[in-house]
């Protein structure tokens, strides 16, 4: 395993984790009945999304060096193969993305709940997100 798959299996890790909390806090606590308050609740979200990633990345690197026998995660520098994964994982993700927001606009413009458009948006970046990543585990495995 490398470095950049440790990284890509935390990210989709990462955006289950979030979005699955997320998506319970809210079916529990219910939905913020204006926007500030749901919007609020989705940088909450976003922060707790970050240091979910930092301290994985950690336990990631722990881990494998202990049922490794202590090797380390293999880290090249990026090469041209590197790169085309990433633009076709990037493609991928921001078709997502593209997507998700037209849908939102089209739900804000048939004038249907505005409190959920944060929890939507946040939705649409988690997807994407993931979908980035999985994508890079793909074309790793496959290419």
């Amino acid at each position: 395993m490398t470095h950049k798959e440790l990284e890509a299996w935390v990210m989709v890790l990462g955006a289950v984790v979030i979005s699955g909390w997320v998506w319970w806090d809210a079916t529990r606590n219910g939905v913020p009945a204006d926007v500030s308050g749901a919007a609020w609740k989705m940088v909450w979200a976003i922060g707790y999304s970050i240091l979910f990633n930092i301290v994985a990345m950690i336990v990631g690197h722990i881990l494998f060096g202990i049922f490794t026998g202590g090797r380390e995660l293999a880290d090249e520098k990026a090469d041209e193969r590197d790169r085309l994964i990433n633009g076709r994982a990037m493609r991928n993700g921001y078709f997502v993305l593209s997507i998700g927001v037209l849908g939102v606009l089209v739900w804000q413009g048939l004038g249907l709940s505005t409190e959920l458009g944060p929890y939507a948006l946040f939705g649409i970046c988690m997807l994407a997100g993931g979908t980035y990543a999985l994508s890079q585990l793909v074309y790793y495995r496959i290419s």
